[in-house]
């Protein structure tokens, strides 16, 4: 009879280690899940994150852009004795062909500031001062 409980002792064991070994694998399958949806989680936001600055960088270029363009416009206005219209140039109204609202509303804040910038440098009746 001692190698009857023997056996079965040992088969016991072995379900044991089995059992073992299977709950060791199935937590680390989970670790594994959770830090990869972790890192995916991580990711998007750096990825979010890009695409906001991307834009940020893209509406700054679209504001410079204008403010050139509108710097050329608002100097030709004033040498031409042209009244000071900056919203009535094609420039304004295309807004540089810029790619969405934000961007153009950007270019438009510009052209604005440039061409006002423009006119007021270059008007030949204003008053120069020698000081």
């Amino acid at each position: 009879m001692n190698t009857n409980k023997t056996k079965r002792t040992i088969k016991g064991v072995g379900i044991s280690l089995a059992l073992v070994f299977s709950f060791m694998l199935a937590s680390d399958a989970n670790v594994n899940a959770q830090t990869s949806r972790q890192e995916n989680r991580q990711d998007r936001r750096e990825d979010r994150r890009d695409d906001r600055q991307d834009r940020r960088e893209d509406r700054r270029d679209a504001r410079q852009d204008g403010y050139n363009a509108g710097l050329r416009e608002g100097a030709e206005d004033a040498r031409a004795r042209r009244r000071s219209n900056p919203t009535a140039e094609n420039a304004y109204r295309r807004a540089g062909g810029e790619n969405n609202q934000r961007e153009r509303q950007a270019y438009r804040n510009g052209f604005v500031q440039g061409y006002n910038e423009g006119y007021n440098r270059n008007r030949p009746n204003r008053n120069r001062r020698g000081y």
